[in-house]
């Protein structure tokens, strides 16, 4: 990691982060700092509040307690679709797609968020209107490529393979051309293959479009190879954080989950 990664100033901050349900605390006094072009790893058992964090950051979910930051401004009780307007995208565990449209028109459809255009604009067929459509087109379709997936984009999303559905959604994701990308368990059900074209995605996205990423994962070894830093998340709380190897060195986090049979 560089140095003028260490010295710059923070792209998302949480500050004693915390949920509750129904009087069980799902997370506890979170806080982490993540900078510009960052890839950070997120892992822990089951039920140990990774998707609480990340439904909490996107706004998903309202903290019992603290505050969620980007850029500096505090985005804590901002509903999901402002906080993607201000640049942090998502996937989920489970694919989200819409399954009748085109793979196309599901890129589409996000990046005319980043382009959009009046309806009488369209209707009239006005020249602003036409750049918007043809620039959301083009966002679309660059992604796709670097996807893999132009040869696809007039197929429906529901004929996918599952693994083609997954880099559909992180190609989703990214037509809104967010500042951070958070991934849900995007190696779920992948083959070895599959996994490690994914993690050579996720750095071609990083590198290409500065993007910092955010990755929950069960895959060690995607971790490890990936992420420049680690989090460790167990019953709530942050028990481990630094580089991989520190992660992998660390007693209390091998005790706590890499150990464990949990982490299959």
């Amino acid at each position: 990691m560089g140095a003028d990664l260490l010295s710059a100033a923070p792209l998302l901050e949480t500050r004693d982060l915390a949920k509750s349900f129904r009087g069980l605390r799902a997370l506890r006094n979170h806080a982490i700092s993540v900078r510009e072009r960052e890839i950070v790893g997120i892992i822990g058992p089951n039920g140990s509040g990774k998707s609480t964090l990340f439904n909490l950051v996107t706004g998903f979910l309202k903290p019992t307690a603290g505050a969620v930051y980007l850029r500096g401004q505090a985005v804590t009780n901002l509903p999901p679709a402002q906080v993607n307007r201000l640049g942090i995208a998502r996937t989920f565990q489970g694919t989200r797609l819409f399954a009748q449209l085109s793979v196309l028109e599901n890129v589409l459809a996000a990046a005319q968020l980043r382009h959009p255009s009046s309806l009488p604009g369209v209707l009239l067929g006005l020249p602003a209107a036409r750049a918007a459509r043809q620039a959301a087109e083009n966002t679309a379709r660059e992604l796709l490529a670097l996807t893999g997936l132009e040869h696809q984009a007039n197929l429906r999303a529901a004929s996918l393979p599952y693994g083609d559905g997954r880099r559909l959604e992180i190609a989703r994701a990214m037509a809104t051309r967010p500042a951070l990308l958070m991934l849900d368990e995007p190696a779920a059900g992948l083959n070895a293959g599959e996994t490690q074209a994914l993690a050579q995605l996720i750095g071609s996205l990083r590198d290409r479009y500065s993007v910092a990423v955010i990755v929950i994962e069960h895959d060690m070894d995607l971790v490890m190879n990936l992420c420049e830093r680690v989090q460790v998340l167990a019953q709530g709380q942050v028990i481990g954080e630094g580089t991989p190897a520190e992660v992998q060195a660390s007693v209390r986090v091998r005790e706590a989950y890499l150990g464990s049979d949990d982490a299959a």
